[in-house]
């Protein structure tokens, strides 16, 4: 069995192949050493590490969200662990992603030492048995392997190639030149869908008086994709739907800048010597990007630096 992880700070994605079929699965980046007291009929995963007890994904608060500087803690051992929990073929290799700032073969030995270390169990003991195969890729490089094995990115193999990964905190930038990670012109912006989201909390906060919370995204999220929202809390005898622009936001805000530091990069590239002849979108946050041609994105963006994680391990 080959596993892509790519444990992003808003959702962990999972691709598998056990040489037959590729499966897929998904969840909060949540984690906490908190474990709530059990209701009638009300059960939820616990994942121990080294003897200290997580629980993960969905039952989590929203308030402990994966953040900067989580490789290397039990709390990131505890998302593996759970990841591999959901996998119950032998797991002979598992692929996973380090932000391109902080890939580094020193850091790499590290992680591989600690996570090997750890003891992760199940609720009920069973032991999860990490693979004898571990390895790191950069953010981004997974949707470059995914774009070459999917639609008609095949033909890119040999190209110079920008790979824009808009995830939650940051959009990062890889270079691929002649099918070579080009790791000095890895670069990281604060423009992931969390400065989209405080554009639209920003702008709710100023029409309607109204704070929201920065635990709870999946508010803003229907904002982005319906343009309206019924509010818990409405004024006595107020019964209308909540609007916000979005539309004006995405276009002349945030777009505006996520565009404006690809023409940078770029260029910045044609500085370096590179002359960029295709960029590739992917990860969660394109989903807000119109107006893209179809064969700048990948496919099933969401999942692509996961899947390509797996097409990588299938060549180890």
């Amino acid at each position: 069995m080959i596993t892509g992880i790519d444990i992003g700070y808003g959702y962990t994605k999972i691709v598998t192949f056990d040489g037959k079929y590729n499966r897929k699965f998904i969840f909060p980046s949540l984690v906490s050493k908190y474990i709530p007291e059990r209701s009638f009929k009300e059960s939820f995963e616990v994942i121990h590490v080294n003897g200290r007890k997580y629980i993960v994904g969905e039952d989590v608060d929203g308030s402990t969200k994966a953040g900067f500087n989580f490789t290397a803690t039990e709390e990131y051992i505890a998302i593996v662990g759970y990841s591999l929990s959901k996998i119950t073929a032998f797991k002979k290799v598992i692929v996973l992603g380090l932000p391109p700032q902080a890939y580094d073969d020193a850091r790499i030995q590290h992680l591989k030492e600690v996570i090997m270390k750890m003891e992760v169990r199940t609720e009920d003991g069973t032991k999860i048995y990490m693979p004898s195969t571990i390895e790191f890729v950069p953010q981004g490089a997974g949707i470059f392997f995914s774009h070459l094995t999917t639609g008609n990115g095949a033909s890119d193999f040999s190209k110079t190639v920008a790979v824009v990964d808009i995830g939650y905190h940051t959009m990062d930038i890889v270079l691929f030149d002649d099918e070579y990670y080009k790791a000095h012109m890895a670069r990281s912006y604060p423009l992931g869908v969390k400065s989209l989201y405080s554009m639209v909390r920003d702008a709710y906060i100023k029409k309607y008086g109204i704070f929201l919370s920065q635990d709870n995204d999946r508010i803003v999220e229907r904002l982005l994709k319906y343009g309206k929202i019924s509010p818990v809390i409405l004024p006595e005898g107020d019964h209308d739907k909540h609007t916000i622009d979005t539309e004006e936001i995405l276009n002349e805000y945030y777009l505006g800048r996520v565009k404006k530091s690809i023409a940078e990069y770029v260029s910045d590239a044609t500085e370096n010597g590179y002359v960029v002849e295709k960029v590739v979108f992917g990860g969660g946050g394109i989903s807000y990007m119109g107006g893209l041609s179809r064969d700048s994105v990948v496919v099933d963006p969401l999942f692509a630096n996961a899947r390509g994680f797996m097409e990588y391990g299938l060549k180890l």
